[in-house]
């Protein structure tokens, strides 16, 4: 008898490995995106959660007044350095993160950057500097410290609505602008702000102790997801005597 010698495979049998191998892959890749997402977004979340604690110490410092600080709010005349109406940072992280001369960024913690955003590559420091672009959230308002002054400060203890006033999210800063309208909303807070983490826009309330995540609709306009996120703002945008359509 012929004995049979130990050879290769067949190219019928690699063609049905390569077949088995790409089904396997394209059953686990969402699986693992989906994974990795909500890794990042969970750390998204971490920032905003120690976001919500900086902004209560600043209240507390600011009890004279008791406000939270967004970007284009009045310059503070003490502030020797930094523009404080240039980005809610800047007030936010204190004299610690003070720099040394005039026209030098101030250094931020590394939760002011979502892991998510590339438009700066940040390190993996404790501090970097921050600018537009470095930063990775947006402050809201509602003008309430001064109506008359696009962009004020809010004022806590004149608003009633602190659970449904948004006060940072994720966004691209804007040097002396703030989220107060659906206009101002679709320039802050674009698509790329919540397709950082899977279609999922992290936000933080005015009252310093909410932080919620919203996942984006895919046939969601900029409209829509601004009232679920704002519906006090939304509101407020709403002219007298007209109601809004459901």
């Amino acid at each position: 008898m012929k004995s049979h010698g130990k050879g290769g495979f067949t190219l019928i049998e690699l063609i049905v490995v390569i077949a088995i191998l790409g089904m396997l892959i394209g059953i686990a890749a969402p699986k693992l995106m989906s994974f990795l997402g909500s890794g990042q977004l969970e750390r998204c979340r971490s920032n905003m959660v120690a976001l919500m604690k900086d902004g209560m110490e600043y209240e507390k410092d600011m009890a004279n007044r008791r406000t939270l600080p967004v970007s284009g709010m009045p310059d503070d005349e003490e502030t020797e350095y930094a523009d404080e109406s240039e980005g809610w940072w800047i007030s936010l992280s204190g004299n610690a993160s003070a720099p040394d001369k005039a026209g030098m960024p101030v250094r931020v913690p590394a939760r002011y950057h979502c892991p998510c955003d590339t438009r700066a590559d940040v390190g993996e420091s404790e501090m970097f500097d921050s600018s537009t672009k470095s930063v990775s959230y947006v402050s809201w308002t509602d003008d309430s410290d001064d109506p008359e002054t696009p962009n004020s400060c809010i004022k806590v203890d004149k608003v009633k609505h602190l659970g449904d006033l948004p006060w940072l999210s994720d966004g691209v800063p804007q040097a002396g602008q703030s989220v107060r309208d659906v206009a101002s909303f679709r320039k802050l807070v674009p698509a790329s702000s919540w397709e950082r983490h899977n279609d999922t826009l992290v936000v933080g309330y005015s009252n310093c102790s909410t932080v919620k995540a919203f996942k984006v609709d895919e046939d969601e306009n900029a409209e829509k997801l601004f009232k679920r996120i704002a519906p006090a703002l939304a509101d407020k945008a709403t002219p007298k005597g007209k109601k809004r359509k459901k």
